[in-house]
């Protein structure tokens, strides 16, 4: 570049640059402004008598100020380099990027004291690698700077390599190993640091420096010598890099500690002020989540000062009454959980003295919502609430307990009501219409306006709410459980019998389920089903802590107590029709017959479709013998729900054949036990009849630690291990669930009995079928595909 002339200003012509002209009228405004202050003061002067000794100097010409610094290099070397000697190298590397004076006498090789002087004053640090310079080490280890395209605040530091690179250009100038390898391996003559998957990771221009060089040489003896002097000088890179990295670690743990120790006097200070205020009682408050030490004022590592302390003070105070204001509210909230607990103990008094249960009671939750519970919990702070407090509800509790399960029942109608109006548009050609509830709708159809006698789709009026309660209590209103339907919790729907067979458990789509159909859950009925425990209780992670509060805390991992909501039943329609036709095979009507009449009438049942036809005789055939309600459960399990299944009617006669499957085995341990042991029966297999899990604890009774329904030898060990009970007694200890027997899990104890009926042509005379495939025979189609005889001995 050509040196700039400096401006001649009895030469300057038209041509002269705007800038100069613009400096020239600038530096003219400046001498003539001088000059009329000086003329002023020399009039002043004259006025006030002073005489004019001395006539006015021609002022001199403006001149450049020389640099603070520039003195130093007239100083002696001695003491010049005395003075650097005492600098940090970072200190000595940017003085020599000042001037070029600086840099000529830092960067001579006489200067090589003032650099060791330098590294030597950080406490600690390693010595210069011999391969590389003074100044070269300093700027690697002390300068921030990137080392390809100088960005600065680059913190990482490839010490193996002697390179500072920021990730942007490391991903041009770092070549993998896998890609550079052209026939003789460049490992450890080259050096590298650990790249993917733990491959060596070059810097391009030292592998480009080391081929052109390693190519210069002809001789083989050459190369390899000086491939055996690189090898040595990385191997020193690397010894010495490590060096390095172990320096830098305990750097930056000791820079940690100092700050942390900035930040500590920091928050010091910030609480010695606000104790000055009157905040001291009130920080001593604060919880741990919410510690000043947390606040983004008080954790910044810089000291507290005046200043500081002035622009921050407004904030912080804002901050303590936020602190006061929420140590209020956990105040109110304990103090309203304490007198939760005062309201739970009466109601867990109130379900004792009315034990066995014949009606469905409220939850902890749900007596607290009681609008007279609540504002005895709602009262103000300063008033005492004890046992007495709550008198008045105690003497109207019958009334306040019946008030709630008009409400719950209320919720339950419109339940129903919702479904029915969500139902879609029915064409009544002499189809089946819906049964139970829906059997109440009058079928309304019209003739075709063309006279083709043809009836079109209308929506079925529904029914008022003393007709949905009435047709409740039916046995054919039948209700299924969408939580229990699911092995996931609520997220799914039940399985539907016109899914695909083939369907996945995975509602994302991804294929990630086992390939298995959900079973739906067992069926409900009124008015047992206003006791479901997936009512009250919900399953699941519970990401509304409740914080301690009696009336929703379960001490089981994952579950917590909810207020009553009939939200996840819903109406069963094809249940209903497999009750029907198990009430018609009773000889009952299905519009009139209730759920208690069954249950009293308590008939017994044999699946048609699970005939196990004799090899022996012609016309003898074994079948399973259910309970009605267990007959629905086998229904919904063995055969997908479907409605087709036919029943036969235990009655007197036949009941004394039917055999117990239970006892059976009861009575032939000693058989099964030799079987097990010689391998011929598994091992796993349960000689004992199966127990309903109906029973729970009468001392765990809404309290948190309150577990499911037990079998009775469960419940027995429980209150002898826990609560020391050693003789249980009924209603006292323990007592039966209200909800039995039905719910989530009723076991069903299999019974067998051999019929005498005629063989259907499509199966087997004895003697014309394969041993094996024996037990088969007597199913059909689909039958046979959806049977699955060992469900009943779960269920």
């Amino acid at each position: 570049m050509a040196p700039r002339k400096r401006f001649q200003p009895e030469t300057a012509g038209a041509a002269q640059a705007p800038d100069d002209n613009a400096k020239k009228r600038g530096s003219l405004t400046r001498v003539a402004k001088r000059k009329r202050v000086q003329d002023a003061n020399d009039a002043q002067d004259t006025q006030d008598g002073a005489p004019l000794t001395q006539a006015k100097s021609k002022r001199q010409r403006w001149s450049r100020v020389a640099g603070r610094l520039a003195g130093l290099m007239e100083m002696p070397m001695d003491i010049l380099f005395e003075i650097f000697g005492h600098l940090m190298p970072l200190d000595v590397l940017r003085l020599a990027r000042t001037t070029k004076q600086f840099r000529r006498v830092l960067m001579h090789r006489s200067s090589l004291s003032i650099w060791i002087a330098a590294r030597k004053n950080v406490p600690d640090f390693p010595d210069c690698p011999p391969y590389m310079s003074e100044p070269e080490f300093a700027n690697l280890v002390f300068d921030t700077h990137c080392h390809e395209c100088l960005s600065p605040n680059i913190r990482s530091v490839d010490w193996r390599i002697g390179r500072r690179i920021c990730s942007k250009c490391a991903k041009e100038c770092m070549v993998d190993d896998y890609s550079v390898f052209s026939g003789e391996s460049v490992y450890k003559a080259v050096p590298s640091k650990y790249g993917k998957r733990g491959r060596p990771s070059y810097y391009s221009k030292d592998l480009q420096e080391f081929q052109r060089k390693r190519a210069a040489f002809t001789s083989l003896e050459e190369r390899d010598e000086f491939v055996k002097e690189r090898q040595d000088l990385v191997f020193k890179m690397e010894t010495h890099g490590a060096l390095l990295e172990g320096w830098a670690i305990n750097q930056a743990k000791d820079r940690s500690e100092q700050l942390d120790d900035l930040r500590r006097e920091r928050k010091e200070a910030i609480v010695e002020k606000l104790t000055e205020l009157g905040w001291g009682p009130e920080i001593e408050q604060i919880p741990y989540r919410d510690d000043l030490s947390h606040h983004r004022l008080v954790k910044q590592p810089t000291r507290l000062t005046t200043r500081i302390w002035a622009n921050i003070q407004t904030e912080m105070i804002s901050y303590m009454e936020q602190m006061k204001t929420q140590r209020l509210e956990r105040e109110r909230k304990a103090l309203v959980i304490s007198r939760k607990k005062i309201a739970v103990s009466i109601l867990r008094a109130y379900k004792i003295a009315h034990l066995p249960l014949t009606d469905v009671m409220p939850e902890p939750v749900d007596f607290c919502a009681i609008p007279r519970v609540s504002e005895i919990l709602e009262l103000p702070t300063e008033t005492q609430v004890t046992e007495l407090t709550f008198a008045p509800v105690v003497e109207k509790m019958d009334e306040l307990v019946a008030e709630w399960r008009d409400h719950i029942l209320g919720s339950l109608v419109q339940k129903v009501k919702d479904s029915l109006y969500s139902k879609p548009k029915v064409n009544y050609l002499g189809e089946d219409a819906d049964l139970a509830l829906l059997d109440s709708v009058a079928t309304i159809s019209s003739a075709d306006p063309k006279g083709k006698g043809k009836a079109k789709a209308v929506d079925p009026p529904v029914p008022d709410d003393s007709e949905i309660i009435q047709n409740l209590s039916l046995a054919t209103t039948v209700f299924n459980c969408k939580c229990c339907s699911s092995r996931l919790g609520a997220l799914f729907d039940v399985y539907d019998e016109d899914e695909d067979e083939d369907d996945f458990l995975d509602p994302w789509g991804f294929g990630l389920a086992p390939r298995r159909r959900r079973a739906k859950s067992n069926p409900l009925f009124f008015p047992k089903v206003m006791g479901h425990r997936c009512l009250t209780k919900q399953r699941g992670f519970n990401w509304d802590n409740p914080g301690g509060d009696p009336t929703r805390q379960l001490d089981g991992p994952m579950g917590n107590r909810t207020q009553w909501t009939c939200q996840p039943l819903q109406l069963d329609e094809k249940a209903d029709r497999v009750v029907v036709s198990i009430v018609t095979t009773c000889g009952l009507d299905p519009a009139t017959t209730t759920t208690v009449q069954m249950d009293q009438l308590n008939p017994q049942l044999a699946c048609l479709s699970c005939l196990r036809w004799s090899d022996d005789e012609m016309d003898e055939a074994d079948a399973s013998v259910f309970g009605w309600r267990t007959a629905v459960i086998h229904n919904n399990r063995a055969h997908a729900g479907r409605t087709n299944v036919k029943w036969k009617l235990i009655d007197e006669v036949l009941a004394g054949e039917v055999v117990n499957v239970d006892e059976q085995f009861k009575t032939n341990k000693t058989l099964i036990s030799a079987l097990v042991l010689h391998g011929l029966v598994p091992g796993d297999i349960n000689i004992n009849p199966p127990e309903e899990a109906i029973w729970l604890c009468a001392h765990c009774l809404d309290l948190p630690q309150e577990k499911d329904c037990m079998e009775f030898s469960k419940i027995k060990t429980h209150l002898s291990l826990v609560h020391l009970v050693h003789d249980p007694q009924e209603n006292q200890d323990y007592y039966e669930d209200y909800e039995a027997p039905q719910g989530r899990k009723v076991q069903h104890t299999p019974h067998k009995i051999t019929l005498t009926m005629e063989r259907p042509d499509d199966v087997p005379a004895p003697g014309e079928r394969h041993i094996h495939d024996s037990w088969c025979f007597g199913l059909s189609g689909d039958e046979f595909e959806d049977d699955n005889y060992g469900d009943d001995y779960i269920y």
